[in-house]
């Protein structure tokens, strides 16, 4: 009798030791699964339909406003990938291994970055993909450094990513990010606003995404009118509903400003190939992981996407950058309204060495 109870007071304690040994991790990860969902709640960015943003100078003591004999301007957009996405890079969530580039990469793209745009002529680079601070960027603020190097130029930044703590993948947390459009002019705008786009809402991955907007600039020019400069980027991480939305919103102020007699811009990541561009033209190797589709050719009726067809400016980031292999295409373009002229635009090669986006310049004219 008194074996046989021992035997089971043993058996009994290792069927709770066991329990506790299962159990404890699955406890401790729900307990880090809620406690995120908690912390995120908390301390969810949430911005206003409409921002009045400032817009700063590093050396420039006056304004700078349009002269009667300007009638050209020269735009340049880059998606910059936040200085972590450079030829050497992939990432996890196009189907890579890396969470956050090393430091010595990040640091490299950056420069290269830099100084590509410290040479820019551009009378406006609209980027998209600007980190002040994050894991992800190892906390350089890009802002500054860029703005440092075009010290005559006006700056205005949108924040559009702003997580205190993005807790995926669970084994390397991306962690901290804030990022956002970055806009900078040689001239002096007199309206700088954060436009709240439509965005992703299904719980709880719109507590660890972006909160997409418009970053809408203006320009007074001589004859009365304004230069409207819109810098974009529109949804990556979906079936095109989302995006359809953004759009849907985007065309209305497009209108509304055209119709006041101004001259409007937008350029940026579209995240969706312009019309009449396959998708797929530059693919050296099938690819299925991209949304095959194009950006309506009626958008808005009279006004002219402007792109060049002959040079990609996106790579997928499943491996480092390779020509022969890669997939490549064109998502990052411009549209510009019926009384400009379009002058000429040009995709720039760079290899995509310091970001998996390449920039594209545009010449317009008042007309």
């Amino acid at each position: 009798m008194y074996p046989f109870k021992n035997n089971y007071l043993y058996m009994k304690r290792m069927i709770k030791l066991i329990s506790i040994v299962v159990l404890t991790p699955v406890l401790l990860f729900a307990l880090y699964v809620v406690g995120n969902l908690v912390y995120a709640s908390i301390t969810k960015f949430k911005p206003e339909a409409v921002v009045d943003v400032p817009a700063f100078s590093k050396a420039a003591q006056s304004e700078n406003q349009i002269a009667a004999t300007d009638s050209s301007f020269d735009f340049l957009i880059w998606n910059i990938g936040y200085g972590g996405l450079g030829a050497e890079a992939n990432f996890f969530y196009d189907g890579g291994e890396m969470v956050v580039s090393p430091k010595e990469m990040v640091e490299k793209y950056n420069k290269g970055i830099v100084d590509f745009l410290s040479k820019s002529e551009a009378d406006f680079i609209l980027l998209q993909e600007a980190d002040t601070t994050g894991r992800r960027s190892w906390k350089i603020n890009q802002k500054e450094n860029i703005a440092a190097a075009r010290p005559n130029d006006f700056y205005a930044f949108a924040v559009n990513y702003d997580v205190q703590f993005v807790p995926v993948p669970y084994t390397n947390p991306m962690g901290r990010v804030l990022g956002g459009l970055l806009s900078f002019s040689s001239f002096t705008p007199v309206e700088n606003k954060r436009i709240q786009l439509p965005n992703k809402d299904k719980f709880p991955d719109q507590l660890f995404y972006l909160e997409r907007c418009l970053l809408l600039q203006r320009f007074k020019l001589p004859n009365g009118k304004d230069l409207v400069v819109v810098n974009t980027h529109f949804e990556a991480y979906d079936n095109g509903e989302v995006k359809a939305k953004q759009m849907a919103f985007t065309k209305t102020i497009l209108v509304e400003e055209y119709n006041k007699g101004n001259y409007v811009v937008m350029g940026g990541d579209w995240n969706i190939s312009p019309p009449g561009f396959a998708a797929h033209s530059f693919a050296k190797e099938p690819e299925t992981d991209y949304l095959d589709a194009n950006a309506n050719a009626n958008y808005i009726e009279g006004w002219n996407y402007a792109f060049d067809p002959s040079v990609a400016t996106n790579r997928k980031n499943k491996t480092a950058f390779d020509a022969a292999k890669t997939f490549t295409t064109i998502i990052d373009y411009f549209l510009v309204s019926p009384n400009l002229e379009v002058e000429e635009v040009k995709g720039i090669d760079l290899g995509f060495k310091s970001s998996d986006h390449q920039p594209v310049k545009l010449r317009v004219r008042l007309k």
